[in-house]
Protein backbone atom coordinates (compact mmCIF):
# COMPACT_ATOMS: atom_id res chain seq x y z
CA UNK A 1 0.00 0.00 0.00
CA UNK A 2 1.46 3.52 -0.70
CA UNK A 3 2.54 4.92 2.60
CA UNK A 4 1.04 8.40 2.37
CA UNK A 5 -2.19 6.50 1.96
CA UNK A 6 -1.92 4.13 4.89
CA UNK A 7 -0.38 6.82 7.05
CA UNK A 8 -3.55 8.80 6.59
CA UNK A 9 -6.17 6.82 6.11
CA UNK A 10 -7.04 8.04 2.88
CA UNK A 11 -7.61 6.20 -0.45
CA UNK A 12 -5.51 8.38 -2.79
CA UNK A 13 -2.30 10.48 -1.46
CA UNK A 14 -3.32 13.55 -3.17
CA UNK A 15 -2.98 16.44 -0.36
CA UNK A 16 -5.17 19.73 -0.80
CA UNK A 17 -2.67 22.32 0.39
CA UNK A 18 -4.29 24.94 3.08
CA UNK A 19 -4.82 27.91 0.84
CA UNK A 20 -6.26 30.36 3.31
CA UNK A 21 -8.81 32.27 2.43
CA UNK A 22 -9.81 30.13 -0.48
CA UNK A 23 -10.32 27.04 1.16
CA UNK A 24 -13.76 26.08 2.97
CA UNK A 25 -15.85 22.98 4.19
CA UNK A 26 -17.50 22.25 0.57
CA UNK A 27 -13.20 22.16 -1.11
CA UNK A 28 -12.37 20.17 1.72
CA UNK A 29 -15.08 17.99 1.91
CA UNK A 30 -14.85 17.73 -1.86
CA UNK A 31 -11.16 16.33 -1.98
CA UNK A 32 -11.63 13.82 1.11
CA UNK A 33 -14.97 12.33 -0.15
CA UNK A 34 -12.96 11.72 -3.46
CA UNK A 35 -10.24 9.84 -1.55
CA UNK A 36 -7.38 12.68 -0.94
CA UNK A 37 -7.11 14.47 2.01
CA UNK A 38 -8.74 17.95 2.34
CA UNK A 39 -6.95 20.70 4.61
CA UNK A 40 -8.44 23.59 5.86
CA UNK A 41 -6.74 26.59 5.46
CA UNK A 42 -6.24 29.22 8.45
CA UNK A 43 -9.77 31.17 7.17
CA UNK A 44 -11.38 28.71 5.71
CA UNK A 45 -15.65 29.26 5.32
CA UNK A 46 -14.58 32.79 7.19
CA UNK A 47 -17.01 35.44 5.39
CA UNK A 48 -15.31 38.28 6.99
CA UNK A 49 -11.90 39.62 8.16
CA UNK A 50 -11.29 38.34 12.00
CA UNK A 51 -8.79 39.60 14.25
CA UNK A 52 -8.65 38.26 17.85
CA UNK A 53 -7.67 34.72 18.72
CA UNK A 54 -10.84 33.56 20.02
CA UNK A 55 -13.43 35.04 17.48
CA UNK A 56 -11.09 33.34 15.06
CA UNK A 57 -11.51 29.75 17.12
CA UNK A 58 -15.31 30.21 17.30
CA UNK A 59 -15.24 30.60 13.29
CA UNK A 60 -12.76 27.58 12.97
CA UNK A 61 -15.00 25.43 14.96
CA UNK A 62 -17.98 26.22 12.96
CA UNK A 63 -15.94 25.22 9.28
CA UNK A 64 -14.22 21.70 11.26
CA UNK A 65 -17.96 20.84 12.11
CA UNK A 66 -19.54 21.86 8.82
CA UNK A 67 -16.84 19.87 7.42
CA UNK A 68 -17.74 17.22 9.56
CA UNK A 69 -21.24 17.29 7.94
CA UNK A 70 -19.92 16.73 4.46
CA UNK A 71 -17.59 14.32 4.66
CA UNK A 72 -16.58 11.40 7.17
CA UNK A 73 -13.55 10.52 5.66
CA UNK A 74 -10.32 11.86 7.08
CA UNK A 75 -9.36 15.75 6.66
CA UNK A 76 -6.37 18.27 8.36
CA UNK A 77 -6.54 21.84 9.34
CA UNK A 78 -3.42 24.23 8.83
CA UNK A 79 -1.38 25.23 12.10
CA UNK A 80 2.23 27.50 12.18
CA UNK A 81 5.03 26.53 14.82
CA UNK A 82 5.18 29.14 17.66
CA UNK A 83 7.86 31.11 16.44
CA UNK A 84 5.44 32.19 13.49
CA UNK A 85 2.60 32.52 15.88
CA UNK A 86 3.05 35.12 18.06
CA UNK A 87 -0.12 36.15 18.84
CA UNK A 88 -1.56 32.44 20.10
CA UNK A 89 -3.49 31.52 17.23
CA UNK A 90 -2.40 28.16 15.76
CA UNK A 91 -1.62 27.18 19.35
CA UNK A 92 -5.46 28.09 19.97
CA UNK A 93 -6.79 25.48 16.70
CA UNK A 94 -4.05 22.99 17.74
CA UNK A 95 -5.88 22.85 21.28
CA UNK A 96 -9.20 22.96 19.24
CA UNK A 97 -8.28 20.53 16.33
CA UNK A 98 -7.20 17.93 19.12
CA UNK A 99 -11.38 18.39 21.16
CA UNK A 100 -12.59 18.45 17.49
CA UNK A 101 -10.70 14.94 16.92
CA UNK A 102 -8.77 16.32 14.05
CA UNK A 103 -5.77 13.94 13.38
CA UNK A 104 -3.81 15.74 11.02
CA UNK A 105 -1.89 19.12 11.22
CA UNK A 106 -0.20 20.49 8.19
CA UNK A 107 2.63 22.73 9.59
CA UNK A 108 4.03 25.40 7.57
CA UNK A 109 7.64 27.03 9.06
CA UNK A 110 10.54 26.00 9.81
CA UNK A 111 11.33 23.16 11.93
CA UNK A 112 10.88 22.76 15.94
CA UNK A 113 11.10 19.55 16.84
CA UNK A 114 10.00 19.76 20.55
CA UNK A 115 6.92 20.95 19.23
CA UNK A 116 6.66 18.17 16.39
CA UNK A 117 7.31 15.36 19.81
CA UNK A 118 4.43 17.42 21.41
CA UNK A 119 1.83 17.45 18.83
CA UNK A 120 2.97 13.69 18.49
CA UNK A 121 2.31 12.64 22.02
CA UNK A 122 -0.86 14.68 21.52
CA UNK A 123 -1.94 11.87 18.92
CA UNK A 124 -1.30 13.77 15.91
CA UNK A 125 -0.38 12.98 12.73
CA UNK A 126 2.50 15.90 11.71
CA UNK A 127 2.80 16.52 7.75
CA UNK A 128 5.78 19.15 8.04
CA UNK A 129 6.30 21.72 5.10
CA UNK A 130 9.66 23.93 5.71
CA UNK A 131 9.10 27.31 3.73
CA UNK A 132 12.58 26.69 2.49
CA UNK A 133 13.13 22.93 2.67
CA UNK A 134 16.62 21.73 3.42
CA UNK A 135 17.88 18.42 3.75
CA UNK A 136 19.02 19.00 6.95
CA UNK A 137 15.58 20.69 8.36
CA UNK A 138 13.81 17.18 6.76
CA UNK A 139 16.58 14.92 8.69
CA UNK A 140 15.51 17.45 11.57
CA UNK A 141 11.49 17.02 11.46
CA UNK A 142 11.80 13.04 10.83
CA UNK A 143 14.04 12.80 13.70
CA UNK A 144 11.41 15.07 15.99
CA UNK A 145 8.83 12.42 14.79
CA UNK A 146 7.17 13.93 11.89
CA UNK A 147 5.11 11.64 9.60
CA UNK A 148 5.52 13.49 6.28
CA UNK A 149 7.72 16.19 4.34
CA UNK A 150 6.43 18.32 1.89
CA UNK A 151 8.83 19.18 -0.24
CA UNK A 152 8.46 22.54 -2.00
CA UNK A 153 10.27 23.86 -4.89
CA UNK A 154 10.05 27.55 -6.72
CA UNK A 155 7.60 26.00 -9.10
CA UNK A 156 4.82 26.55 -6.59
CA UNK A 157 2.06 29.15 -5.82
CA UNK A 158 1.46 30.91 -2.50
CA UNK A 159 4.48 31.85 -1.06
CA UNK A 160 7.33 30.61 -2.74
CA UNK A 161 10.73 29.51 -1.49
CA UNK A 162 13.61 32.01 -1.25
CA UNK A 163 16.07 29.52 -2.69
CA UNK A 164 15.85 29.03 -6.24
CA UNK A 165 15.89 24.74 -6.27
CA UNK A 166 12.84 23.34 -8.33
CA UNK A 167 10.49 20.83 -7.71
CA UNK A 168 12.04 17.99 -8.85
CA UNK A 169 15.58 18.94 -7.30
CA UNK A 170 14.08 19.25 -3.92
CA UNK A 171 11.98 16.05 -3.94
CA UNK A 172 14.76 14.28 -5.11
CA UNK A 173 17.00 15.08 -2.08
CA UNK A 174 14.79 15.15 0.49
CA UNK A 175 13.66 11.54 -0.61
CA UNK A 176 17.42 10.60 -0.74
CA UNK A 177 18.04 11.51 2.93
CA UNK A 178 14.66 10.79 4.80
CA UNK A 179 13.25 7.49 5.78
CA UNK A 180 9.55 9.01 5.70
CA UNK A 181 7.65 9.71 2.82
CA UNK A 182 7.85 12.86 0.71
CA UNK A 183 5.25 15.23 -0.98
CA UNK A 184 5.77 17.10 -3.63
CA UNK A 185 4.73 20.66 -3.50
CA UNK A 186 5.05 22.87 -6.65
CA UNK A 187 3.49 22.91 -10.61
CA UNK A 188 1.32 19.53 -10.27
CA UNK A 189 -1.48 20.66 -12.05
CA UNK A 190 -2.17 17.11 -14.17
CA UNK A 191 -0.86 13.55 -14.68
CA UNK A 192 2.48 14.10 -16.52
CA UNK A 193 3.68 16.09 -13.25
CA UNK A 194 2.12 14.16 -11.02
CA UNK A 195 4.39 11.25 -12.54
CA UNK A 196 7.48 13.12 -12.92
CA UNK A 197 7.17 13.83 -9.19
CA UNK A 198 6.78 9.98 -8.64
CA UNK A 199 9.79 9.34 -10.63
CA UNK A 200 12.07 11.51 -8.54
CA UNK A 201 11.10 10.22 -5.39
CA UNK A 202 7.41 11.66 -4.41
CA UNK A 203 4.92 9.20 -3.02
CA UNK A 204 2.23 11.88 -3.51
CA UNK A 205 1.18 15.07 -3.78
CA UNK A 206 0.59 18.47 -1.82
CA UNK A 207 -1.87 21.07 -4.55
CA UNK A 208 -2.97 24.09 -4.29
CA UNK A 209 -2.95 25.83 -8.00
CA UNK A 210 -5.18 23.23 -9.57
CA UNK A 211 -7.67 22.92 -6.40
CA UNK A 212 -7.98 27.04 -7.22
CA UNK A 213 -9.33 26.25 -10.45
CA UNK A 214 -12.04 23.16 -9.23
CA UNK A 215 -15.68 23.50 -9.28
CA UNK A 216 -15.93 23.68 -5.41
CA UNK A 217 -12.86 26.36 -4.48
CA UNK A 218 -14.70 29.67 -3.41
CA UNK A 219 -12.36 31.81 -5.03
CA UNK A 220 -14.06 34.30 -7.18
CA UNK A 221 -15.41 33.93 -11.01
CA UNK A 222 -13.02 36.40 -11.54
CA UNK A 223 -10.09 34.94 -9.54
CA UNK A 224 -10.41 31.69 -11.85
CA UNK A 225 -11.25 33.88 -15.13
CA UNK A 226 -7.95 35.75 -14.54
CA UNK A 227 -5.87 32.36 -13.57
CA UNK A 228 -6.75 30.99 -16.64
CA UNK A 229 -6.48 34.31 -19.23
CA UNK A 230 -3.10 35.00 -18.18
CA UNK A 231 0.10 34.22 -20.32
CA UNK A 232 2.88 32.05 -19.06
CA UNK A 233 5.37 34.47 -19.74
CA UNK A 234 2.99 37.15 -18.22
CA UNK A 235 3.59 36.22 -14.38
CA UNK A 236 5.37 38.84 -12.28
CA UNK A 237 7.46 37.24 -9.44
CA UNK A 238 9.07 39.85 -6.64
CA UNK A 239 10.80 38.98 -3.40
CA UNK A 240 9.06 39.96 -0.08
CA UNK A 241 9.65 39.38 3.57
CA UNK A 242 12.94 40.97 3.53
CA UNK A 243 13.96 38.71 0.93
CA UNK A 244 13.13 35.37 2.60
CA UNK A 245 10.04 34.49 0.27
CA UNK A 246 9.04 35.51 -3.12
CA UNK A 247 5.00 35.60 -4.68
CA UNK A 248 4.46 34.67 -8.59
CA UNK A 249 1.26 36.73 -9.37
CA UNK A 250 -0.82 37.66 -12.33
CA UNK A 251 0.32 40.83 -13.63
CA UNK A 252 -1.66 43.51 -11.89
CA UNK A 253 -0.92 46.01 -9.38
CA UNK A 254 0.76 44.62 -6.32
CA UNK A 255 2.82 42.47 -8.84
CA UNK A 256 4.21 45.82 -10.94
CA UNK A 257 4.74 47.45 -7.39
CA UNK A 258 6.58 44.86 -5.72
CA UNK A 259 8.76 44.24 -8.83
CA UNK A 260 9.18 47.90 -8.83
CA UNK A 261 10.28 48.06 -5.09
CA UNK A 262 12.73 45.23 -4.99
CA UNK A 263 14.94 47.08 -7.81
CA UNK A 264 14.89 50.08 -5.66
CA UNK A 265 16.00 47.41 -2.73
CA UNK A 266 12.65 47.47 -0.99
CA UNK A 267 12.48 43.27 -0.29
CA UNK A 268 9.17 43.76 2.09
CA UNK A 269 6.86 45.35 -0.68
CA UNK A 270 2.76 44.62 0.40
CA UNK A 271 1.34 41.66 -1.58
CA UNK A 272 -2.43 43.00 -0.57
CA UNK A 273 -5.63 40.98 0.67
CA UNK A 274 -6.16 37.73 0.08
CA UNK A 275 -9.91 38.39 0.91
CA UNK A 276 -10.16 41.25 -1.25
CA UNK A 277 -8.16 39.80 -4.01
CA UNK A 278 -8.32 35.84 -4.81
CA UNK A 279 -11.57 35.49 -2.78
CA UNK A 280 -13.37 38.38 -3.49
CA UNK A 281 -11.87 39.08 -7.16
CA UNK A 282 -10.11 41.98 -7.54
CA UNK A 283 -7.24 41.34 -8.86
CA UNK A 284 -5.55 44.90 -8.37
CA UNK A 285 -6.30 44.51 -4.37
CA UNK A 286 -3.91 41.69 -3.64
CA UNK A 287 -1.32 39.47 -5.23
CA UNK A 288 -3.43 36.43 -7.28
CA UNK A 289 -0.62 33.64 -7.22
CA UNK A 290 -0.26 30.30 -8.86
CA UNK A 291 2.38 28.03 -10.04
CA UNK A 292 4.88 28.57 -12.86
CA UNK A 293 3.02 25.96 -14.95
CA UNK A 294 -0.59 26.75 -14.53
CA UNK A 295 -1.24 27.41 -18.14
CA UNK A 296 -1.37 23.52 -18.50
CA UNK A 297 -4.90 23.67 -16.91
CA UNK A 298 -7.02 23.79 -19.75
CA UNK A 299 -10.29 23.64 -18.04
CA UNK A 300 -12.14 24.19 -14.17
CA UNK A 301 -13.69 20.34 -13.15
CA UNK A 302 -14.47 18.62 -9.89
CA UNK A 303 -12.23 17.86 -7.17
CA UNK A 304 -12.95 14.09 -7.72
CA UNK A 305 -11.81 14.75 -11.23
CA UNK A 306 -8.64 16.36 -10.40
CA UNK A 307 -8.02 13.49 -7.17
CA UNK A 308 -8.47 10.64 -9.57
CA UNK A 309 -6.10 12.33 -12.51
CA UNK A 310 -3.64 13.40 -9.93
CA UNK A 311 -3.36 9.67 -8.29
CA UNK A 312 -3.10 7.54 -11.35
CA UNK A 313 0.73 7.47 -11.50
CA UNK A 314 0.27 6.45 -7.49
CA UNK A 315 -2.01 3.43 -8.13
CA UNK A 316 -0.17 0.29 -8.73
CA UNK A 317 1.80 1.37 -5.06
Amino acid sequence: MNRVCEILGIKYPVIQAPMAWITSSDLVAAVSNAGGLGVLGTSADFTEIVKGVEETVEEMCRTIRRTKELTDKPFGINVFPKAADPYGFSEATIRLAKEEGIKVLVVAGNVSADEIKAWKNDGFTVIMREPNPTVRGAIEAETAGADIIVATGCDEGGCMPSLTSGTTAVTALLSEYVNIPVLVAGGIVNEKMALAAKVVGAEGVFVGTRFILSKECRAADATKADIMATHPDDYIVFTQMDGNARWRTTPHKHGFAGLEANKHGNLNPPSGSFFYGMLKGDPDAGVNTVANVTSLIKSIDSCEDIVNELARPFEED
